[in-house]
């Protein structure tokens, strides 16, 4: 009986021992899942609409350049080394209405990195002549989002995020 139990016991260690690799690779995601820095993400080009497509209707996304600005938000605890605007376009296709409110494209549908990787934070200042705003199917906003950069880069990268995250084009700017 104890030979039987001993036996049980080594076949259970051994069939953990062999598995235990594959489930740990499963948990920590370490398969053949990739991440978004390893995904090849289709490219935006500059000045040039991004057709998206959902459920709940279309809309473009153009990114219209990067521009360095001298203007600094004195109100502001960080001192970037540069600062720069992000501008963009975007265009009501036929995107319904959700929760009561129209269209708009929003600081969170961007991820932005300077030259080195470091991903960048929206810095406070404003473009009064390109605000976000909501638009009905049909119409479309010339908007600006300001970054703040730690170091000097000469190009920021672009990466245009829809839904839970869901990274879906990505670009290059260069900064004027």
């Amino acid at each position: 009986m104890k030979k039987i139990g001993l036996m049980l016991l080594v076949l259970g260690l051994m069939v953990f021992g062999l598995t235990g690799c594959g489930i740990e690779a499963y948990f920590n995601n370490k398969g053949n899942e990739t991440t978004v820095a390893e995904k090849k993400l289709p490219e935006m080009v500059l000045n040039e609409p991004f057709l998206v497509t959902t459920v709940n209707g279309d809309y473009s996304v153009t990114i219209n350049g990067a521009r360095s600005t001298p203007e600094r938000n004195a109100n502001s605890e960080s001192d970037p080394k540069q600062v720069v605007f992000l501008d963009f376009t975007y265009e009501n296709i036929s995107y319904e209405k959700r929760n009561n409110m129209e269209f708009f494209l929003a600081q969170g549908d961007f991820v932005v990195t300077d030259e080195e990787g470091n991903i960048l934070e929206t810095y406070n200042i404003k473009d009064p002549n390109r605000m976000i705003q909501e638009t009905t199917i049909g119409g479309s906003c010339s908007a600006s989002l300001a970054y703040g950069l730690e170091t000097d880069s000469k190009n920021i990268t672009v990466t245009f995020i829809r839904g839970k995250g869901k990274a879906i084009a990505q670009i290059t700017v260069p900064i004027e």
